[in-house]
This record gives C-alpha cells, sequence and structure tokens, in this order.
C-alpha cells in the first residue's frame, strides 16, 4: 500500500481537532481529505470524500458520536474507524469496538501512538495483497486469580505445537506478573516491550532469531523483566504485534491478565476463541457469569468464547447441575482434577504436564483439546461431545497416576 492514506478528522473539540491535523502532517503518506467540527455532519462528509480513515473524537456526546461511527462501519465499509477520547472507562471502550473502530486513541493524542495505527493499517494491508496466511489468536482469560489460567494457556500451547504439528506462539499479556516464562523453564533476553519499540525494524526472522523457543517447538513472548516497563505498552502497540505474529504463527497463544483493561479487551476482539476458565467454586461462577454478560454486551458470539472448567468438579465443589443453573452457557471443556502434588512437581521443574506425565488424564484432556480447537479452525476432525466422555472415561481406567 504505497498510495496515501486519505483521513477525514470528525471532531467537535477546536483544541484537539487542530492538534490531530498537525499531527497528521507529520505522518508520511497521510493526507487529511477533509474535517468537520460538526459531528451532525460527519456521515455526509465520509460518504462524499470516501476516505481511507476516519478519527472520530465522542467528545463532547459520546452516545451520539458511537451512533455515528457505527454508522459508518455498517454503510462504508472500506473505511476504517480510528476512536479517540479521554474516557478510559473500559465501558466506553467496549461500545466503541462494538461500533466498528479498529483503534481507540487515548486523548491527548501522541504522535507515536498514531503514527503506529497508521503503520499497522499499512502493514495489515500488504500482508492481505501478498496473501499471507492469516494465524488464528486463542486467548485463555480467567474468571479469577487462581483457576489455572497460565497451566492452560502453556500447556495448550505446547500440545497444539507437539500433537498437531502447528507452528505456535505463547504471549505472556500479564505484564506485571506473568509467570509463563518460569512455566516453561525459560529465561527471555527480550520483552514484548522490547518488541513494541522495535517493531518497524522487525521481520519474520529476526523475530524468530531474538525469541526463546521451548524444545516443545513454541516460541514465547514474556512480559518484561521490570513491571513498571508494561505502563509503555498501548492497545495499538498489541494490535501491530498480534497482526505481526499472525503472519507467521498458526496459532497465537495470549495468556491475558485477570482485568478488563484496555490491552485484554483488545487481545480479547482480536481474538477467533477465547477460552474463558473457572472452578467449581463460588467466586468462579459468579465471575464467569459476570464475565459473560460482558462478552455479550461486545456482541460476541458463544461460538467464539468457549467456557472451560478447570479441576472438572472437585469434591469440595459445586455440581455440575448446579454450575449449569448459575451460568446458564454450556461448558466446552472440563480439565479433569490431577493430583495436586503432580501439577506442582511440573509447574516448579518448568516441564509442561504432558512431558512431566504424558499417561495421566489431564495429559489426555489437553491433546484433545488441541484436536478439537485445531479441528475448529483449520478443518479436520473435532472430537464430539459423547466421544470425549468415553475417552475422558478410558482415560481415567487407564491413567497411571
Amino acid at each position: 500500500m504505497t498510495e496515501n492514506i486519505r483521513v477525514v478528522i470528525i471532531d467537535a473539540d477546536d483544541d484537539s481537532h487542530r492538534v490531530t491535523k498537525d499531527l497528521l502532517k507529520e505522518i508520511p503518506r497521510v493526507t487529511v481529505a477533509g474535517e468537520s467540527l460538526d459531528p451532525s455532519r460527519g456521515y455526509d462528509l465520509v460518504r462524499q470524500v470516501k476516505p481511507t480513515v476516519v478519527i472520530l473524537n465522542l467528545y463532547p456526546a459520546i452516545d451520539q458520536a458511537l451512533r455515528l461511527a457505527e454508522k459508518i462501519t455498517h454503510n462504508t465499509p472500506h473505511v476504517t474507524l480510528f476512536v479517540t477520547s479521554s474516557d478510559k472507562n473500559p465501558e466506553t471502550i467496549i461500545m466503541a469496538m462494538r461500533s466498528g473502530a479498529r483503534e481507540y486513541l487515548s486523548q491527548p493524542l501522541k504522535r507515536e501512538e498514531l503514527a503506529a495505527a497508521f503503520n499497522k493499517l499499512r502493514m495489515s494491508s500488504h500482508w492481505m495483497s501478498e496473501g499471507v496466511s492469516d494465524g488464528k489468536v486463542v486467548s485463555v482469560f480467567g474468571a479469577k486469580g487462581g483457576v489455572g489460567t497460565t497451566t492452560i494457556a502453556t500447556n495448550l500451547a505446547v500440545t497444539l505445537a507437539e500433537q498437531m504439528k502447528r507452528k505456535v506462539i505463547l504471549v505472556d499479556l500479564n505484564l506485571q506478573l506473568g509467570n509463563t516464562a518460569l512455566f516453561l523453564n525459560i529465561k527471555p533476553k527480550y520483552s514484548i516491550v522490547d518488541i513494541a519499540e522495535n517493531i518497524e525494524d522487525l521481520d519474520p526472522m529476526v523475530l524468530k532469531g531474538v525469541l526463546p523457543r521451548h524444545t516443545s517447538g513454541i516460541y514465547l513472548l514474556s512480559g518484561p523483566s521490570r513491571p513498571e516497563r508494561a505502563d509503555s505498552i498501548g492497545g495499538s502497540h498489541l494490535d501491530r504485534i498480534l497482526t505481526f505474529l499472525r503472519s507467521m504463527f498458526d496459532f497465537v497463544v495470549v495468556d491475558t491478565a485477570h482485568a478488563l483493561d484496555e490491552l485484554t479487551l483488545k487481545a480479547l476482539d482480536e481474538s477467533e476463541i477465547i477460552l474463558l476458565v473457572f472452578t467449581d467454586d463460588l467466586a468462579a461462577i459468579y465471575n464467569a457469569r459476570q464475565c459473560l454478560d460482558v462478552f455479550q454486551r461486545m456482541d460476541y458470539s458463544q461460538d467464539k468464547v468457549k467456557l472451560v472448567m478447570n479441576r472438572g468438579y472437585s469434591n469440595r465443589g459445586f455440581s455440575a447441575k448446579d454450575v449449569k443453573k448459575s451460568i446458564n452457557h454450556p461448558v466446552f471443556w472440563k480439565i479433569p482434577n490431577q493430583d495436586y502434588p503432580t501439577v506442582l512437581s511440573s509447574l516448579n521443574q518448568g516441564i509442561p504436564i504432558s512431558s512431566f506425565k504424558p499417561n495421566s488424564k489431564v495429559s489426555a484432556s489437553f491433546r484433545e483439546l488441541a484436536v478439537n480447537l485445531n479441528g475448529h479452525m483449520y478443518g479436520g476432525e473435532e472430537i464430539p461431545r459423547e466421544e470425549r466422555r468415553r475417552r475422558s472415561f478410558v482415560a481415567r481406567l487407564f491413567s497411571k497416576e
């Protein structure tokens, strides 16, 4: 995409309107093709100018601006929408995403973030025109802390690589206190912050050369070693990184944080599949129900959001009937209840359970989960529910605990 990107600015705030226009002048191959201080005229202007990008400020009337955003994205699908606002409320971000916004840029606008958004657009357009394969993003999100999100993300990534022979990268998006490197016994030299800061100079060979590779074949993109560096990563950075990784890997498995912040929302929005992990205790079940309500407001389909119960139905938890009644959403997968010392030893030694104890029922469950996700996204075998139950029973009979 070598031609100029034509932009329409719709911003009722005179100061931010002027700043946006000045910033765009500093970005190569970007042209302001139209502008309006009156949002009520915004749609007609877009239809008249036919830009590549619309930058829409939600100020001063968020509801009115979001209706305009939805109208633009619905009726002019060739237009890419960037929304900007000083409102960092997750609900506002969710509504902007639902309206079709590709970028949510915080006010006051920063040149580097705006430039990154345009570079990401160019990058994705180039890859689409070149026919580069589009990998699948699977985000693993915990209903609360301690439900085993990192364990599931790590073992799923490893199993997809080992059993399905897929090219896989595991992304640790818990930038403050992530543990994926520990679970794989890896000491990364570079983190997601380094990748974000140097993405302009990266190509696939360079990236694979700097990222650590586990013996299973998966690559790891970890969080920063110093948690305070996490503040330098925004949604636009993550958007570009995921686009880059999609071009290189069959599966991008994202271990998210437990908060619906800007980064997590961006990862969830970009995912083909969200595995919502919970356990059979009251707090996890309640939070899972709350998360499902949020995802419904984000217009995520039931096919995108899949419930995963970790640690089966333990003797101390709720029954299957109680869980089904409380959540009112089908449970896609159940990771069986493994004896805790075995799992703890696996984690402490940094060895995935599939390697630490390959004949266990937990390892069998991860293999079947990988088969189903691979078949769902790329075609091929998917294990029906009744067959899953039969295999689970056989695994329990013959597993060597």
